[in-house]
């Protein structure tokens, strides 16, 4: 089976490249609700994700936040410093987490002796571009209800119990899909009246396919 967008942006690096990456790097804990990088500061190092959740995301000066991805084990971001001289976007942890940090020059380094691990970056980035490409269509294109069930369908995966979406706050669905969360709440209030979704345990279960609109 051909594996998502969503998957292959998020996909894992396997065992051997991680241990080649650790090697090379220094491991610093995070604590919960620590702010890793800030947009527009100078970029000059790799993270690479050992343990934790961390949210990737862009703000205003007005509060508004707009979460771009999550990364989990195994997953790194930083990558763009090798085009960039500064962050394109803030990372902060949403739980407590430990980083591997990889200096440029080191990475740099890696990648001309590894071309598995540079083959493996750019099917990453080019991923990232293809779901942040959907991420605008979908904002240009699709009412909130449109970007709500998308994000839901996006964020799904298939346990005994069906369809589960996991914890995910009306606040963060809000910021995904650059609504308001009394927007959010609205809808998936409707698509629960209608029977589409139910709520177990802080999580979104789909019931049934939803409708492509309301």
């Amino acid at each position: 089976m051909e594996a998502t967008v969503a998957e292959l942006a998020g996909a894992t690096l396997p065992v051997e490249l991680l241990e080649e990456l650790a090697r090379h790097g220094t491991v610093k804990t995070f604590p919960k609700h620590a702010v890793i990088v800030v947009e527009g500061q100078p970029a000059e190092v790799l993270y690479l994700v050992l343990e934790g959740s961390l949210s990737v995301y862009v703000d205003d000066p007005s509060g508004k936040v707009a979460e771009l991805s999550r990364l989990g084990p195994g997953q790194y971001f930083g990558e763009l410093m090798l085009a960039s001289k500064v962050r394109t976007a803030s990372v902060r942890a949403l739980a407590p987490s430990r980083l591997c940090i990889v200096r440029r020059n080191e990475f740099e380094n890696i990648l001309r002796r590894r071309p598995d691990l540079a083959f493996h970056v750019i099917q990453t980035l080019i991923a990232r571009v293809r779901t942040l490409t959907e991420d605008v269509r979908s904002l240009a294109l699709l009412n909130v209800y449109g970007r709500v069930t998308r994000l839901l369908r996006d964020s799904a995966r298939k346990t005994d119990d069906g369809l589960l979406v996991d914890r995910m706050s009306q606040q963060l669905i809000a910021e995904r899909v650059g609504a308001s969360r009394s927007m959010v709440n609205r809808v998936l209030k409707d698509l629960s009246a209608g029977g589409y979704i139910d709520f177990a345990r802080g999580r979104i279960r789909i019931r049934r396919s939803l409708p492509k609109n309301w």
